[in-house]
């Protein structure tokens, strides 16, 4: 999973990304939402308090918390 303001333009399905704050185009207010290629379109889930995930891009692992998505921890 990786953090991207933007969707790729090439993205692979399976492909996940955290949608940050002031995200555009289709992902454009989805903030904090998972946004997961699917047979070639977005789906968005919302996260639930306690959710764990691995930021790819940045080698941290995140958590979801009232606040939002983690800053992370180095690992």
């Amino acid at each position: 999973m990786c953090r991207a303001p933007t969707p790729p333009a090439s993205p692979a399905n399976g492909d996940r990304y955290i949608v940050p704050a002031a995200a555009t185009g289709v992902w454009a207010g989805k903030t904090n939402q998972i946004a997961v290629r699917i047979a070639d379109a977005w789906e968005y889930h919302v996260p639930k308090i306690g959710w764990l995930c691995y930021i790819e891009d940045e080698a941290k692992l995140s958590a979801y918390k009232s606040t939002g998505w983690s800053a992370g921890l180095a690992i």
